[in-house]
């Protein structure tokens, strides 16, 4: 398997890199915001949209990789990237969580996972659905039923999310390809 994470300037972009190579076995790429432009998604399995900094308006050329047909899987500015394709907003939250732990409950199981945002989802995109959302509501797991899309707004690969293999395996399986 081969993939690819675009890179928004993220301090925790090889973190990612890591916990996908051990998690999968995939071979991972990793290529900078700045080479957007000249990624193909047809050459790879998928495409991971990083984490960074800023408001996804801000990050502008990403809607071919999303309506490509290949897997795409966004965390955290990637899923508000996935979320404003789709019409969603995003918007400031009340508080910064920065590098703080939260639960929540998705797939029958209850799960400490990491947040580091001060920006969320206030309208979830059309044709989005919220799989998992925080005690005060706010969307931490989004996917589109019926295209290999999913967004994470929490860190899987921070060592505040106690089993972050088990998200990337599931969007492995949420876009057929386990």
């Amino acid at each position: 398997m081969d993939i690819v994470i675009i890179d928004n300037n993220d301090s925790f972009t090889r973190n990612l890199e890591h916990l996908i190579v051990v998690t999968t076995g995939a071979r991972v790429t990793v290529r900078p915001v700045a080479e957007l432009a000249g990624v193909d998604p047809a050459r790879w399995d998928m495409v991971v949209i990083s984490p960074g900094p800023g408001h996804p308006g801000e990050y502008p050329g990403y809607g071919r990789i999303i309506d490509s047909g290949v897997p795409v899987l966004g965390v955290c500015l990637g899923l508000q990237i996935l979320n404003a394709h789709f019409g969603g907003e995003t918007s400031r939250l009340p508080g910064c969580v920065h590098g703080k732990a939260d639960v929540i409950d998705f797939a029958g199981r209850r799960f400490e996972v990491a947040r580091y945002h001060s920006l969320h989802l206030s309208r979830v995109g059309q044709g989005l659905s919220v799989r998992a959302a925080n005690a005060d509501g706010v969307p931490m797991i989004v996917v589109h039923p019926e295209r290999p899309l999913i967004g994470l707004q929490f860190h899987p690969e921070s060592f505040l999310t106690a089993d972050g293999g088990f998200f990337i395996n599931h969007a492995l399986a949420h876009c057929g390809l386990r």
